[in-house]
Protein backbone atom coordinates (compact mmCIF):
# COMPACT_ATOMS: atom_id res chain seq x y z
CA UNK A 1 0.00 0.00 0.00
CA UNK A 2 1.73 2.74 -1.28
CA UNK A 3 1.50 6.65 0.20
CA UNK A 4 0.87 9.20 -2.73
CA UNK A 5 0.79 13.18 -2.43
CA UNK A 6 -1.24 15.08 -4.91
CA UNK A 7 0.16 18.95 -5.32
CA UNK A 8 -2.78 20.95 -6.36
CA UNK A 9 -6.13 20.98 -5.00
CA UNK A 10 -7.68 21.51 -8.20
CA UNK A 11 -10.62 19.28 -10.11
CA UNK A 12 -7.32 17.10 -11.34
CA UNK A 13 -5.69 16.75 -8.67
CA UNK A 14 -8.83 15.80 -6.25
CA UNK A 15 -10.06 13.82 -8.73
CA UNK A 16 -7.05 11.71 -8.63
CA UNK A 17 -6.70 10.98 -4.89
CA UNK A 18 -10.49 9.77 -5.16
CA UNK A 19 -9.27 7.44 -7.83
CA UNK A 20 -6.17 6.13 -6.01
CA UNK A 21 -8.25 5.96 -2.69
CA UNK A 22 -10.71 3.90 -4.95
CA UNK A 23 -8.09 0.95 -5.97
CA UNK A 24 -6.98 1.06 -2.10
CA UNK A 25 -3.96 3.74 -2.52
CA UNK A 26 -3.83 6.40 0.47
CA UNK A 27 -3.36 9.53 -1.06
CA UNK A 28 -3.14 13.35 0.61
CA UNK A 29 -3.62 16.48 -1.53
CA UNK A 30 -1.72 19.62 -0.70
CA UNK A 31 -2.98 23.10 -1.97
CA UNK A 32 -1.24 25.98 -1.59
CA UNK A 33 -4.64 28.24 -1.04
CA UNK A 34 -6.01 28.66 2.64
CA UNK A 35 -9.40 28.12 1.21
CA UNK A 36 -10.36 25.42 -2.01
CA UNK A 37 -12.30 26.87 -4.25
CA UNK A 38 -12.36 26.18 -8.23
CA UNK A 39 -11.72 29.43 -10.07
CA UNK A 40 -13.97 29.79 -13.08
CA UNK A 41 -17.43 29.36 -14.51
CA UNK A 42 -18.67 26.53 -16.36
CA UNK A 43 -17.28 23.42 -17.75
CA UNK A 44 -17.92 20.98 -20.36
CA UNK A 45 -18.25 17.53 -19.60
CA UNK A 46 -17.99 15.19 -22.94
CA UNK A 47 -18.85 11.58 -22.86
CA UNK A 48 -14.74 10.89 -22.07
CA UNK A 49 -15.31 12.91 -18.49
CA UNK A 50 -18.44 11.43 -17.83
CA UNK A 51 -17.48 8.01 -18.45
CA UNK A 52 -15.00 8.72 -16.11
CA UNK A 53 -17.41 10.05 -13.36
CA UNK A 54 -19.69 6.87 -13.71
CA UNK A 55 -16.56 4.93 -12.50
CA UNK A 56 -16.11 7.16 -9.32
CA UNK A 57 -20.10 6.88 -8.82
CA UNK A 58 -20.45 10.14 -9.31
CA UNK A 59 -22.31 10.86 -12.23
CA UNK A 60 -26.01 10.62 -11.34
CA UNK A 61 -24.86 13.35 -8.83
CA UNK A 62 -23.20 15.48 -11.37
CA UNK A 63 -26.18 15.20 -14.28
CA UNK A 64 -28.75 16.70 -11.25
CA UNK A 65 -26.49 19.69 -10.95
CA UNK A 66 -25.88 20.15 -14.84
CA UNK A 67 -27.37 21.30 -18.45
CA UNK A 68 -27.58 18.15 -20.89
CA UNK A 69 -25.69 18.26 -24.18
CA UNK A 70 -27.07 16.99 -27.37
CA UNK A 71 -26.64 19.29 -30.26
CA UNK A 72 -24.04 21.45 -30.61
CA UNK A 73 -24.60 24.46 -33.08
CA UNK A 74 -21.66 26.61 -35.17
CA UNK A 75 -23.46 30.64 -35.81
CA UNK A 76 -22.47 33.80 -37.79
CA UNK A 77 -22.68 36.75 -35.66
CA UNK A 78 -26.10 37.77 -36.98
CA UNK A 79 -27.30 34.60 -35.59
CA UNK A 80 -27.30 32.07 -38.57
CA UNK A 81 -26.72 28.48 -38.06
CA UNK A 82 -23.64 27.44 -39.96
CA UNK A 83 -23.74 23.75 -38.63
CA UNK A 84 -25.90 21.68 -36.63
CA UNK A 85 -23.75 19.02 -35.18
CA UNK A 86 -25.71 16.56 -32.92
CA UNK A 87 -23.81 14.35 -30.48
CA UNK A 88 -25.95 11.52 -31.38
CA UNK A 89 -27.08 8.25 -28.76
CA UNK A 90 -24.50 8.36 -26.19
CA UNK A 91 -23.94 5.85 -23.42
CA UNK A 92 -23.42 8.51 -21.34
CA UNK A 93 -24.18 11.85 -21.57
CA UNK A 94 -22.53 15.09 -22.73
CA UNK A 95 -23.17 17.82 -19.64
CA UNK A 96 -22.21 21.33 -18.58
CA UNK A 97 -21.50 21.93 -15.28
CA UNK A 98 -20.31 24.62 -12.79
CA UNK A 99 -16.83 23.79 -12.23
CA UNK A 100 -17.48 24.53 -8.64
CA UNK A 101 -19.96 22.29 -8.28
CA UNK A 102 -18.15 19.39 -9.71
CA UNK A 103 -15.30 20.05 -7.55
CA UNK A 104 -17.68 19.88 -4.21
CA UNK A 105 -19.31 16.74 -5.64
CA UNK A 106 -15.27 15.51 -5.57
CA UNK A 107 -14.82 16.97 -2.51
CA UNK A 108 -17.95 14.84 -0.86
CA UNK A 109 -16.60 11.60 -1.96
CA UNK A 110 -12.81 12.79 -0.60
CA UNK A 111 -12.18 10.45 2.53
CA UNK A 112 -11.56 13.15 5.48
CA UNK A 113 -7.79 14.12 6.49
CA UNK A 114 -6.74 13.59 2.83
CA UNK A 115 -7.06 17.39 1.89
CA UNK A 116 -4.05 19.81 3.47
CA UNK A 117 -4.71 23.75 2.90
CA UNK A 118 -1.95 26.30 2.96
CA UNK A 119 0.05 24.26 2.28
CA UNK A 120 2.60 25.53 -0.92
CA UNK A 121 5.28 23.73 -2.02
CA UNK A 122 8.66 25.19 -2.10
CA UNK A 123 10.95 21.98 -2.78
CA UNK A 124 10.99 18.28 -3.49
CA UNK A 125 13.93 15.58 -3.05
CA UNK A 126 13.68 12.46 -4.67
CA UNK A 127 15.70 9.08 -3.74
CA UNK A 128 14.89 5.34 -4.49
CA UNK A 129 12.93 4.68 -1.57
CA UNK A 130 10.75 8.22 -1.76
CA UNK A 131 10.42 11.97 -2.37
CA UNK A 132 10.62 14.37 0.08
CA UNK A 133 8.49 17.55 0.18
CA UNK A 134 9.74 21.03 1.39
CA UNK A 135 6.67 23.53 1.96
CA UNK A 136 7.33 27.17 2.48
CA UNK A 137 6.14 27.46 5.98
CA UNK A 138 8.66 25.10 6.98
CA UNK A 139 7.40 22.00 7.46
CA UNK A 140 8.07 18.78 5.78
CA UNK A 141 6.85 15.15 4.62
CA UNK A 142 7.98 12.24 3.20
CA UNK A 143 5.73 10.17 0.52
CA UNK A 144 6.09 7.22 -1.68
CA UNK A 145 4.99 9.20 -5.02
CA UNK A 146 4.25 12.88 -5.46
CA UNK A 147 1.60 13.82 -8.31
CA UNK A 148 2.34 17.10 -9.42
CA UNK A 149 -0.94 18.34 -10.16
CA UNK A 150 -0.56 22.35 -9.94
CA UNK A 151 -1.09 24.20 -13.13
CA UNK A 152 0.02 25.43 -15.91
CA UNK A 153 2.63 27.11 -14.32
CA UNK A 154 3.72 23.68 -12.07
CA UNK A 155 6.22 23.98 -9.78
CA UNK A 156 6.62 20.50 -9.61
CA UNK A 157 7.46 20.39 -13.09
CA UNK A 158 9.72 23.45 -12.64
CA UNK A 159 11.83 21.79 -10.08
CA UNK A 160 11.93 18.22 -11.97
CA UNK A 161 12.90 19.44 -15.61
CA UNK A 162 13.12 23.62 -15.12
CA UNK A 163 11.00 26.92 -15.82
CA UNK A 164 8.72 26.86 -18.84
CA UNK A 165 6.93 29.92 -20.02
CA UNK A 166 3.57 29.12 -21.04
CA UNK A 167 3.03 30.81 -24.08
CA UNK A 168 0.34 33.50 -25.22
CA UNK A 169 -1.58 32.25 -28.07
CA UNK A 170 -2.97 35.65 -28.95
CA UNK A 171 -6.47 36.16 -27.66
CA UNK A 172 -7.95 36.57 -24.42
CA UNK A 173 -11.08 34.68 -22.79
CA UNK A 174 -13.76 36.00 -20.68
CA UNK A 175 -15.83 33.76 -18.81
CA UNK A 176 -19.26 34.60 -17.19
CA UNK A 177 -22.68 32.31 -15.58
CA UNK A 178 -25.69 34.39 -16.57
CA UNK A 179 -29.49 33.76 -17.11
CA UNK A 180 -32.02 33.67 -20.08
CA UNK A 181 -35.79 32.31 -19.97
CA UNK A 182 -36.34 33.37 -23.18
CA UNK A 183 -36.84 31.50 -26.57
CA UNK A 184 -33.64 32.55 -28.61
CA UNK A 185 -31.90 29.34 -27.18
CA UNK A 186 -32.73 25.49 -27.65
CA UNK A 187 -32.54 23.53 -24.26
CA UNK A 188 -29.92 20.58 -24.77
CA UNK A 189 -28.46 22.84 -27.32
CA UNK A 190 -24.58 24.80 -26.86
CA UNK A 191 -23.47 26.85 -29.60
CA UNK A 192 -20.41 28.57 -30.06
CA UNK A 193 -21.11 32.57 -32.64
CA UNK A 194 -18.03 33.23 -34.76
CA UNK A 195 -16.97 36.76 -35.80
CA UNK A 196 -13.95 38.58 -37.08
CA UNK A 197 -11.26 38.17 -34.69
CA UNK A 198 -14.25 37.05 -31.50
CA UNK A 199 -15.87 34.03 -30.18
CA UNK A 200 -18.94 33.75 -27.93
CA UNK A 201 -20.01 30.24 -26.86
CA UNK A 202 -23.17 29.65 -24.77
CA UNK A 203 -23.25 26.17 -22.66
CA UNK A 204 -26.37 25.18 -20.86
CA UNK A 205 -26.21 24.31 -16.82
CA UNK A 206 -29.57 24.10 -16.22
CA UNK A 207 -32.45 25.73 -14.87
CA UNK A 208 -32.22 29.02 -16.94
CA UNK A 209 -28.28 28.98 -16.30
CA UNK A 210 -25.78 29.50 -19.34
CA UNK A 211 -21.97 29.72 -18.75
CA UNK A 212 -20.54 31.46 -21.70
CA UNK A 213 -17.21 32.53 -22.87
CA UNK A 214 -16.05 35.08 -25.32
CA UNK A 215 -12.77 35.86 -27.16
CA UNK A 216 -11.23 38.66 -28.56
CA UNK A 217 -7.54 39.03 -30.72
CA UNK A 218 -5.94 41.21 -27.94
CA UNK A 219 -2.56 41.80 -26.99
CA UNK A 220 -0.85 39.57 -23.71
CA UNK A 221 -0.36 43.26 -21.98
CA UNK A 222 -3.97 44.15 -22.69
CA UNK A 223 -6.33 43.78 -19.71
CA UNK A 224 -9.89 45.06 -18.58
CA UNK A 225 -10.02 46.06 -15.10
CA UNK A 226 -12.65 43.75 -13.22
CA UNK A 227 -15.29 46.48 -12.63
CA UNK A 228 -15.01 47.57 -16.84
CA UNK A 229 -15.37 44.33 -18.49
CA UNK A 230 -19.51 44.15 -18.40
CA UNK A 231 -19.67 47.91 -19.85
CA UNK A 232 -16.24 46.86 -22.67
CA UNK A 233 -18.28 43.59 -23.68
CA UNK A 234 -21.09 44.62 -24.23
CA UNK A 235 -19.83 47.19 -26.15
CA UNK A 236 -17.80 44.87 -27.98
CA UNK A 237 -20.65 42.40 -28.95
CA UNK A 238 -23.89 44.76 -29.12
CA UNK A 239 -24.54 43.77 -32.66
CA UNK A 240 -24.29 40.35 -32.37
CA UNK A 241 -27.51 38.13 -32.06
CA UNK A 242 -29.90 37.57 -28.74
CA UNK A 243 -29.06 36.13 -26.29
CA UNK A 244 -25.20 37.48 -26.25
CA UNK A 245 -25.88 40.86 -25.12
CA UNK A 246 -28.49 39.68 -22.24
CA UNK A 247 -25.76 37.00 -21.30
CA UNK A 248 -23.42 39.44 -20.49
CA UNK A 249 -25.79 41.93 -19.11
CA UNK A 250 -26.95 39.41 -16.49
CA UNK A 251 -23.42 37.88 -15.36
CA UNK A 252 -22.46 38.41 -11.82
CA UNK A 253 -18.90 38.45 -11.99
CA UNK A 254 -16.60 38.03 -15.13
CA UNK A 255 -13.32 36.23 -15.13
CA UNK A 256 -10.46 36.97 -17.64
CA UNK A 257 -7.75 34.60 -18.94
CA UNK A 258 -5.10 34.61 -21.74
CA UNK A 259 -5.57 31.69 -23.98
CA UNK A 260 -2.06 29.76 -23.24
CA UNK A 261 -0.70 26.47 -23.49
CA UNK A 262 2.92 25.04 -24.04
CA UNK A 263 4.31 22.64 -26.41
CA UNK A 264 4.30 18.92 -25.73
CA UNK A 265 6.65 18.31 -22.80
CA UNK A 266 9.63 15.42 -24.06
CA UNK A 267 8.62 13.26 -20.98
CA UNK A 268 6.78 14.38 -17.21
CA UNK A 269 7.81 11.77 -15.28
CA UNK A 270 11.26 11.27 -13.26
CA UNK A 271 11.44 8.50 -10.83
CA UNK A 272 8.40 8.45 -8.33
CA UNK A 273 7.30 11.92 -9.55
CA UNK A 274 4.97 12.26 -12.40
CA UNK A 275 2.49 15.46 -13.96
CA UNK A 276 -1.18 15.54 -14.41
CA UNK A 277 -3.46 17.41 -16.23
CA UNK A 278 -2.25 21.41 -16.89
CA UNK A 279 0.87 20.68 -15.47
CA UNK A 280 1.21 17.82 -17.76
CA UNK A 281 -0.56 18.99 -20.85
CA UNK A 282 -2.09 22.14 -20.84
CA UNK A 283 -4.36 23.12 -24.08
CA UNK A 284 -5.83 25.92 -25.02
CA UNK A 285 -9.89 25.77 -24.22
CA UNK A 286 -11.34 25.45 -27.73
CA UNK A 287 -12.05 21.79 -27.61
CA UNK A 288 -14.11 21.59 -24.00
CA UNK A 289 -10.60 18.96 -23.17
CA UNK A 290 -8.97 20.82 -20.15
CA UNK A 291 -11.04 18.99 -17.66
CA UNK A 292 -11.91 15.93 -19.34
CA UNK A 293 -8.38 15.31 -19.66
CA UNK A 294 -7.62 15.67 -15.86
CA UNK A 295 -10.33 13.29 -15.18
CA UNK A 296 -8.69 10.94 -17.67
CA UNK A 297 -5.72 11.24 -16.44
CA UNK A 298 -6.61 10.71 -12.99
CA UNK A 299 -8.50 7.43 -13.83
CA UNK A 300 -5.60 5.92 -16.20
CA UNK A 301 -3.59 6.66 -12.79
CA UNK A 302 -5.27 5.14 -10.64
CA UNK A 303 -5.25 2.01 -12.62
CA UNK A 304 -1.85 1.75 -13.75
CA UNK A 305 -1.17 1.51 -9.57
CA UNK A 306 -3.63 -1.38 -9.68
CA UNK A 307 -2.21 -3.16 -11.97
CA UNK A 308 1.91 -2.39 -11.70
CA UNK A 309 3.80 -3.78 -9.15
CA UNK A 310 5.86 -0.98 -8.40
CA UNK A 311 5.74 3.28 -7.95
CA UNK A 312 8.16 3.77 -10.87
CA UNK A 313 6.79 1.22 -13.49
CA UNK A 314 3.18 3.16 -12.56
CA UNK A 315 4.04 6.38 -13.12
CA UNK A 316 5.96 5.22 -16.77
CA UNK A 317 3.04 3.49 -17.68
CA UNK A 318 0.41 6.06 -16.80
CA UNK A 319 2.56 8.48 -18.77
CA UNK A 320 2.99 6.40 -22.17
CA UNK A 321 -0.62 5.26 -22.38
CA UNK A 322 -1.71 9.36 -21.89
CA UNK A 323 1.35 11.08 -23.91
CA UNK A 324 -0.25 10.16 -27.82
CA UNK A 325 -3.57 10.88 -26.29
CA UNK A 326 -3.24 13.96 -24.63
CA UNK A 327 -0.63 15.29 -27.78
CA UNK A 328 -3.27 15.16 -30.12
CA UNK A 329 -5.74 17.18 -27.44
CA UNK A 330 -3.17 19.78 -27.38
CA UNK A 331 -2.33 19.96 -30.71
CA UNK A 332 -6.41 19.58 -32.31
CA UNK A 333 -7.43 22.60 -29.64
CA UNK A 334 -4.43 24.80 -30.79
CA UNK A 335 -5.58 24.71 -34.64
CA UNK A 336 -9.02 24.74 -33.58
CA UNK A 337 -8.33 28.05 -31.89
CA UNK A 338 -5.84 29.50 -34.72
CA UNK A 339 -9.40 28.96 -36.94
CA UNK A 340 -11.35 30.48 -34.96
CA UNK A 341 -9.83 33.57 -34.10
CA UNK A 342 -9.74 34.27 -38.04
CA UNK A 343 -9.52 38.21 -37.92
CA UNK A 344 -9.63 38.85 -41.73
CA UNK A 345 -13.02 39.36 -43.22
CA UNK A 346 -12.49 37.95 -46.45
CA UNK A 347 -11.04 35.07 -45.02
CA UNK A 348 -13.76 35.26 -41.98
CA UNK A 349 -16.23 35.07 -45.14
CA UNK A 350 -14.66 32.32 -46.13
CA UNK A 351 -14.83 30.40 -43.16
CA UNK A 352 -18.33 30.86 -42.70
CA UNK A 353 -19.24 29.68 -45.97
CA UNK A 354 -17.57 26.76 -46.08
CA UNK A 355 -18.89 25.68 -42.67
CA UNK A 356 -22.26 25.95 -43.93
CA UNK A 357 -21.53 24.09 -46.90
CA UNK A 358 -19.86 21.02 -45.29
CA UNK A 359 -21.51 18.25 -44.11
CA UNK A 360 -22.07 18.01 -40.21
CA UNK A 361 -21.65 14.41 -40.16
CA UNK A 362 -17.54 14.96 -40.56
CA UNK A 363 -17.61 17.07 -37.50
CA UNK A 364 -19.67 14.67 -35.64
CA UNK A 365 -17.02 12.05 -36.43
CA UNK A 366 -14.87 14.17 -35.92
CA UNK A 367 -15.87 15.15 -31.79
CA UNK A 368 -16.86 10.81 -31.73
CA UNK A 369 -13.38 9.99 -32.15
CA UNK A 370 -12.51 12.43 -29.06
CA UNK A 371 -15.15 11.70 -26.57
CA UNK A 372 -15.58 7.87 -27.36
CA UNK A 373 -11.98 7.44 -25.84
CA UNK A 374 -12.57 5.16 -22.36
CA UNK A 375 -9.96 5.29 -19.62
Amino acid sequence: MHNVAIIGGGIGGVAAAVALHKVGVPAIVYERSPLLKEAGAGMMLWPNATRVLKGLDLLEHIAARSGQSKWFLVRSSCGKILMNISLGDLDVPALCIRRSDLLQALLSILPPGCLRLSSALAHLELSKSGVGLHFADGHSECHDAVIGADGIRSRVRAVLFGTSDPVYRGYTIWRGVGTYSGNALRRGSNSETWGPGSRFGILDTGSDSFTWYATANVSQRESIPSDRRKSELLKRFAAWHEPIPTLIDSAEFILENGAYDLPPLARWTQGRVTLLGDAAHPCTPNLGQGGGMALEDAAVLAKCFRRERSIEAALHTYETLRRQRTRHIQQRSLLMGHIGQWQNRAVVASRRVVTSLLPAAIFEHNLKSVYSYEP
